[in-house]
């Protein structure tokens, strides 16, 4: 009989299998993406990033591996506390965690470099579906919150 895989497994695995479609495809496409997350490029940090509308360059220094759990986690945390939108979690984490441009992600997650710009800058109304393509690689999808701050604080507390 087979064990079950943990969940973040699953999530480990759903990630990095985008990411070799999104190799696959740009390689017939005759650009060449990062190989690996290590060597993805990230530019400042969020708070530069979101305020100055800074662009992800091919300048920036790549994330190290040990950083990039940690300001994904923070990036949740913010985004579940409700002090950033979702468009604005959404290009944290393309831009801090993964250092892809809009173009690159978006054929990284299957849907339109409009979309995904359209979804960063919390307009248009788009499905479940289409969310939750956008933040699978980050191992995160649609669901029900607390609306009251307070109750969310008080579900983490326990």
């Amino acid at each position: 009989m087979k064990e079950k895989k943990t969940s973040s497994h699953n999530d480990f695995h759903s990630a990095k299998e985008t990411i070799q479609r999104i190799i696959k495809k740009n390689e017939t496409n005759n650009t060449h993406p990062p190989a690996s997350f290590s060597e993805v490029q990230t530019p400042m940090p969020m708070n530069v990033a979101l305020s100055s509308r800074q662009r992800v360059s091919r300048k920036s220094k790549p994330v190290s591996t040990l950083d990039r759990k940690p300001a994904m986690n923070s990036i949740i945390k913010d985004l579940v506390f409700g002090t950033l939108t979702q468009g604005a979690a959404l290009k944290a984490l393309r831009v801090e965690v993964l250092g892809l441009k809009q173009e690159a992600y978006a054929n990284l997650v299957s849907v339109s470099r409009k979309t995904l710009s359209e979804i960063e800058n919390d307009k248009g109304n788009y499905s479940s579906e289409i969310i939750n393509k956008v933040f699978k690689p980050f191992g995160l999808k649609v669901g029900l919150v607390p609306t009251s701050s307070s109750l969310m604080t008080s579900l983490f507390k326990e």
